[in-house]
């Protein structure tokens, strides 16, 4: 059975691999038909599998097989046959460089030593990847059960153990054969004898309680050590559930859908063939309530039942489920159905619990306690087995709810901790306090600090009170109570914090990439000497080179933001930033030169600060932010110096730039006041608007736009008062013009008011115009200038306001490309200049040619891999823009080739990758759309649904993606037909018209849905299709004429509404309402006649339709 003849073309996992003979081998399709059916959701077990396989042997294939990668195929047409998502199949510039005749066109990627990029995997556990846009790889992760082989050689005589029920194989008895054949004359009669091994099956469960989740990985060691020791016939992972009700419930993983829960009843054989065992921590609501009990007892009848209990033992009597300890043995009778037996030991209970109670075994998951309970089932070893079981009723009521303890300090909390935790548990909390409490980060520390430990000591730590679920849907993050980190990090030591942030400094690059600051990186180089780590030094360097370049962005709050917390916290305990003046500290009221001049403390800072501007070495800056706090509190018994304050304020946002957290934040807004506080101080007040933008940007990290807009407005009254002052060198009040810009532009970003744009730009002209007309103009200047003219063309309200905004958006990009030439700049502030100087042209429009030439001329000077990707995203661009001129549909094709190559070439975590990848679909959906498109339909419907799983449901831009895929889903059913690919459509553009609130962008898509309905009536011939499809018509008419009263250019979204109106009226005609479709054709025709010359052949159809109606 093979599943390839039912493969589409679209539906390959990942990009495919090579043979030894370097030729493109296809993917496996089975693998690929198996991870198509988890990424659905769909949960299948073997025989389900084969019933699919088989049936896929008489499906009749929707789409034509694709022709093998590597085979010679027929000519491509003039216009370019690739499928122009193909990296390596661009039409004008191929993927090595060449013209394909040899010559080199752009410059060999540098050798990255057969380095590829890898990105985390957002899927949750069980789930399969949302999408197939990369190969999936394995990383390694720390293991949660120690010493994996021992435990396996452990487990071996489950190998021995025999199920009482039927064998489910048999093999030739060779000899009892070739005996009754003889007998039998030489008539051959074969003789079968059963075969026990492997008959059994192995039921793994899991309590899926919220506590459980940080023992998945155990459950998935078990299931493969389970599943190597070959001593069963199938291993089954499943997942235990409470529903709304209480009752227990089953699924293949941890937080599934609804309607994926199955009936509990599924885990019971009667045969007597499985073996069940349940991780549970016995806290959880299917214990409280006793369901867990009564589902026990009952898996008990049929089988052998055992509890692996991750919680240490001494804990175990505060469960849900206590123990009694004592000995099992085997009750008399056959060894497979003889039942385990529980005598109590000294001390223990000398009766079984009243009523049905049965005993069932509670194991820690050690390697000894599970190799003693399979040595008992398979009958080996000594009769009786030292053991801890639970007792299970089948009426087990419901558990009184415990009473709440008070909340107490944190000293209390860990002093109770320490007093009762085993000595590798204490110590596990002390390394974690160096940690993010992120399970595989923890699990990481855990291997790597006390290989000897196991999931009970973790579990005394996360259920110790110290740390509580942090908020959120990620059950792998946790925190600290309040203050507990604090007295965690006091016994622990620098070698010892320096080695926990080692491996989350890798973890960080391993998951995150280095596309941003390794914040534990940067704690190490601390805590060193010297320089000694080279992805701490890496970090480092990046970090500072970024910090130093943009100081003006904002630090924002990503994904590692939990990282940078707690290496500052770690920082801060073996290196405070904070303290009286030490050994060689300088005081603040030394001046050289009088009582004007600089303090040498401060002179100190800035020689430090330069150097960390320089060499990139984060330990100078905090030696500056050192010296400038010392002399800072000597001030306060000396007098005020605002250098001094405004010096330190600067400092601290510069590193809390770098390294977040509130108290840096908090201590800058201080000093700034400090400062601003002395009369007459200019530069104080320059400061305290740095420190107020900052703040607004915390602010707006946090999504406090309101807050984060009023403190801008008053660094920007700052920044007035700066620059007003008399006297300020023309340095100084460039600088200060400069950040008020930057002001004014993050106002704009916030409140979109164009008012601030053009403020902006009569700012910039003013003070160019005061510039001596001698002396050349600096590049800063002419590019804040271009920058904010393009934002104010692209907010313009009509064409030509939008292309005089660009052409003198792209003189003044033009002039800070002189100037930065002029002045030797960096060769990446001379690309970004160029990219914005090709980005105004393109606005413009009708220069693509020079864009072009700008675009080879950078792409052939440039190594680095993200501005190659941003000079290729700008290529995708003009060849659209060609295309859109008038040019072939080619120009599509090498468009879509270019943005392929962007995406290659960008890792995913990066902000710009979705906007990247959408342009790359958007190219391939207008290609498609072409005549001969038919072959490039497939891959814009694969792009545009990594599109789509790129965007956050919240993101502005969700809608229009949507619409985009279920365009492409349109046309994919339009030329295949497969009417899945309609419905998905229809699923598609319902989900994209509810966040949408553009009256202009509802029309659109409420049009597409009503040629999806109506292309579903003509495929079912249902009625109904046509109600909806008049409705969605309805509503785009509506929506456009809302769009066409508030636009400048009415004629689109009038032309779109008459469309709908007739398509309404052709809807209505089919479904035989002639008054109705009367009235939708006389709406169109209204509509037609507000545009030139009617529209031509649509509004003479709509009238010929309208006359057909009316005529006998």
């Amino acid at each position: 059975m093979d599943a390839e003849p039912n493969r589409r073309p679209e539906q390959q996992a990942g990009p495919p691999t090579e043979d030894a003979t370097g030729r493109r081998a296809a993917p496996d399709p089975l693998a690929e038909f198996v991870g198509r059916l988890s990424g659905a959701g769909l949960e299948t077990g073997t025989g389900e599998l084969a019933d699919a396989l088989w049936l896929a042997r008489w499906s009749t294939p929707t789409a034509p097989e694709p022709q093998p990668v590597g085979l010679p195929s027929t000519p491509a047409p003039e216009s370019g046959g690739g499928q122009g998502g193909d990296p390596g199949d661009l039409p004008q510039v191929p993927a090595d460089g060449t013209d394909g005749r040899g010559k080199r066109l752009v410059p060999p990627d540098p050798d990255d030593g057969g380095m590829v990029d890898l990105y985390p995997g957002v899927a949750e556990p069980g789930r399969g990847p949302a999408g197939a846009a990369g190969l999936t790889v394995a990383v390694p992760e720390a293991t949660a059960l120690p010493r994996l082989l021992e435990l396996q050689s452990a487990l071996r005589p489950l190998q021995r153990y025999r199920s009482p029920a039927r064998p489910l194989r048999e093999v030739l008895d060779e000899s009892a054969t070739a005996e009754r054949s003889a007998l039998a004359g030489g008539l051959l009669l074969p003789v079968f004898r059963p075969v026990g091994r492997g008959n059994a099956v192995m039921q793994l469960l899991m309590d899926a309680s919220s506590s459980m989740y940080v023992w998945e990985l155990m459950l998935r060691e078990l299931g493969g050590v389970f599943e190597r020791l070959g001593a069963f016939h199938e291993v089954q992972v499943r997942h235990l559930h409470a529903t709304p009700e209480g009752a227990p419930a089953v699924s293949g993983r941890f937080d599934p859908e609804p309607s994926a829960l199955r009936s509990a009843d599924q885990l019971i054989d009667p045969t007597g063939r499985r073996i069940t065992l349940l991780v549970s921590d016995c806290a959880g609501p299917l214990w409280r309530s006793g369901q867990a009990h009564r589902l026990l007892h009952r898996l008990a009848g049929h089988g052998p039942v055992a509890v692996l209990q991750p919680l240490p033992a001494r804990l175990w009597s505060r469960t849900r489920l206590p123990v009694s300890y004592g000995v099992l043995h085997r009750a008399d009778g056959p060894l497979p159905a003889s039942p385990l037996r529980f005598s109590a030991g000294a001390g223990g209970f000398t009766t079984p619990p009243a009523g049905d109670a049965l005993p069932v075994p509670v194991l820690p998951p050690t390697a000894q306690a599970l190799g003693a309970w399979a040595r008992l089932l398979a009958g080996l070893g000594a009769g009786e087995v030292p053991a801890a079981v639970g007792w299970v009723r089948s009426d087990q009521p419901p558990s009184p709810a415990r009473p709440r303890r008070a909340a107490a300090p944190p000293n209390a909390l860990v002093g109770r901790f320490r007093s009762a935790a085993s000595p590798a548990a204490a110590q596990l909390a002390v390394y974690l306090s160096a940690a993010p409490l992120f399970l595989p980060v923890m699990q990481l520390v855990q291997r790597t600090m006390l290989p000897d430990s196991g999931p009970a000591e973790l579990a005394e730590v996360l259920l110790s009170g110290l740390v509580v679920k942090a908020e959120g849907n990620d059950h792998r993050w946790y925190e600290f109570a309040p203050g507990v980190r604090d007295v965690l990090l006091g016994p622990l030591g620098i070698d010892e914090a320096r080695l926990v942030l080692k491996h989350c400094s890798e973890y960080v690059e391993q998951r995150f990439g280095r596309s941003g600051p390794n914040f534990p990186a940067l704690a190490i180089n601390q805590l060193s000497d010297g320089p000694s780590d080279a992805v701490a030094d890496a970090a480092v360097a990046s970090a500072a080179r970024d910090t130093a370049r943009a100081e003006g962005s904002a630090a924002g709050v990503d994904s590692q933001q939990p990282f940078a917390e707690v290496a500052a916290r770690v920082l801060e305990r073996f290196v405070p930033l904070s303290g009286p003046g030490g050994p060689g500290a300088v005081r603040g009221g030394v001046r050289p030169g009088g009582a004007g001049g600089t303090s040498s403390v401060v002179l100190r800072a800035r020689e430090l600060v330069a150097r960390f501007r320089d060499e990139g070495m984060v330990q100078n800056l905090m030696e500056a932010v050192q010296l400038l706090r010392r002399a800072a509190s000597e001030e306060f018994r000396h007098g005020t110096d605002p250098e001094l304050w405004s010096e330190l304020a600067e400092q601290l946002i510069r590193l809390w730039r770098l390294r977040g957290g509130v108290g840096l934040l908090r201590e800058a807004q201080d000093a700034a006041e400090t400062a601003a506080a002395h009369p007459g101080s200019v530069k104080a007040r320059a400061v305290r608007a740095g420190v107020l933008r900052a703040s607004a940007d915390d602010r707006s990290a946090v999504g406090d736009t309101r807050g984060a807009l009023e403190l801008l407005r008053r660094a920007d009254r700052e920044l007035t008062a700066v620059c007003a002052s008399p006297g300020l060198e023309r340095r100084e009040l460039l600088a200060a013009t400069l950040e008020r810009v930057q002001i004014l532009e993050d106002q704009w970003l916030i409140s979109g008011e164009t008012v601030l744009l053009e403020e902006t730009v009569g700012s910039l002209e003013a003070f160019a115009d005061a510039w001596p007309p001698g002396d050349d103009r600096p590049s800063q200047l002419a590019l804040a200038h271009g920058r904010a003219l393009l934002r104010l063309a692209g907010a313009a309200p009509d064409r030509e306001r939008q292309q005089v905004c660009a052409q003198q958006a792209a003189a003044s990009f033009e002039a800070g490309l002189d100037g930065l030439q002029r002045e030797d700049a960096a060769h990446e502030q001379v690309v970004a200049a160029t990219l914005a100087l090709v980005d105004a042209l393109l606005v413009v429009g009708g220069r693509t040619a020079e864009a072009q030439r700008l675009v080879d001329r950078a792409l052939g000077e440039t190594r680095d891999r993200l501005q190659r990707a941003a000079i290729l995203a700008r290529a995708g661009r003009i060849r659209a823009a060609r295309h859109a001129e008038g040019g072939p549909p080619g120009e599509l094709e090498a468009a879509a080739g270019r943005f392929a190559e962007a995406c290659r070439l960008t890792p995913r975590d990066r902000p710009e990758y979705s906007d990247l990848v959408a342009e790359w679909g958007a190219a391939l959906l207008d290609r498609a759309a072409l005549p001969g498109g038919e072959m490039f339909v497939n891959r814009a419907v694969l792009v545009l649904r990594d599109c789509r799983m790129e965007t956050p449901t919240d993101d502005p831009r969700l809608p229009a993606r949507l619409l985009m895929l279920g365009r492409a889903l349109v046309l994919r059913y339009t030329a295949e037909g497969d009417l899945v690919d309609l419905r998905e459509a229809e699923h598609v553009l319902g989900r994209a018209v509810q966040p949408a609130v553009d009256p202009a962008q509802i029309a659109r898509i409420s049009y597409e849905l009503g040629e999806v309905h109506r292309l579903g009536y003509h495929h079912t011939q249902r009625a109904e299709r046509l109600d909806r499809a008049a409705d969605a018509y309805r509503r785009a008419a509506d929506a456009a004429d809302t769009a066409a009263a508030r636009a400048f250019d009415r004629r689109p979204m009038v032309r779109l509404a008459a469309q709908a109106h007739h398509w309404r009226g052709e809807v209505y005609t089919s479904a035989h309402r002639k008054r109705a479709a009367a009235e939708a054709y006389r709406a169109a025709l209204a509509g037609w006649r507000q545009l030139p010359d009617e529209d031509g052949e649509a509004g003479r159809h709509t009238a010929e339709r309208l006359a057909a109606l009316a005529a006998p």
